[in-house]
């Protein structure tokens, strides 16, 4: 039987490309959306899905699950950035932050180990959790997420693999957020491969950590920033 993958926040930016990765690649893959589907393509299903509530994720993945008969990896994509200074938020923007990119990936992880008993599991970290950045929240939800992927790692070893990736600047929608030409062109300049990426290049390290040619690989952080955070 064809593998399964479970992809949240797959109907942009850089969840879309992985879908298409993994379609592309032989997958069959569920992908999840809060407000409107993706292109069609095929080998993809779209699935609607609010990764801060417990009960959509519980139907949308049993649905899935359902459909699909097995699950062998989750991706945890979704997240949002309100590209805001601690005194720009309000504690309404504080708590949405973290039910996105933190609270969302415990839930999906929750879920997930209720139909999943042996595969990988990637989660989407930021460079901004390792070199910090002016917003803070998104910064600390990140690092939240890089923290609870080592955790995880070791209490579901050997049988599920967890790692994440570390993108830095990404030519998405939310990549693109907040710069004014010049400071995007000055970040881009701190780049040593002097260029930002695309999504398929962040989608390549996530097909990796979740296939077999990284049986050997969990508990850490791929980075993918050209060069940008050294460690």
């Amino acid at each position: 039987m064809e593998k399964v993958v479970f992809i949240t926040g797959a109907a942009r930016g850089i969840g879309l490309a992985t879908a298409k990765k993994f379609a592309a690649n032989g997958w069959k893959v569920v992908a999840f959306y809060r407000n409107s589907p993706g292109p069609e393509i095929e080998n993809v299903s779209y699935y609607q899905l609010d990764v801060t509530d417990w009960e959509s994720i519980s139907r949308g993945f049993e649905t899935a699950h359902r459909d699909c008969r097995r699950v062998d990896c989750l991706i945890n994509n979704a997240g949002i950035l309100l590209d805001k200074r601690l005194q720009g938020y309000e504690r309404e923007d504080m708590e949405n932050v973290i039910k996105v990119n933190e609270l969302g990936v415990y839930l999906c992880t929750k879920k997930i180990l209720e139909m999943m008993e042996r595969g990988s599991m990637v989660n989407l970290c930021s460079t901004a959790a390792q070199a910090g950045s002016m917003d803070p929240i998104y910064a600390a939800s990140k690092g939240a997420v890089w923290s609870f992927t080592k955790s995880m790692a070791m209490a579901l070893a050997p049988r599920i693999r967890v790692n994440c990736v570390a993108p830095g600047i990404v030519n998405t929608d939310m990549g693109n957020k907040g710069w004014g030409p010049s400071e995007l062109e000055q970040r881009i300049a701190a780049i040593p491969l002097g260029k930002m990426a695309e999504p398929e290049d962040i989608s390549a390290g996530i097909y990796f950590l979740a296939s077999e040619e990284a049986a050997h690989i969990t508990g850490t952080c791929l980075d993918i920033n050209g060069g940008y955070v050294l460690r």
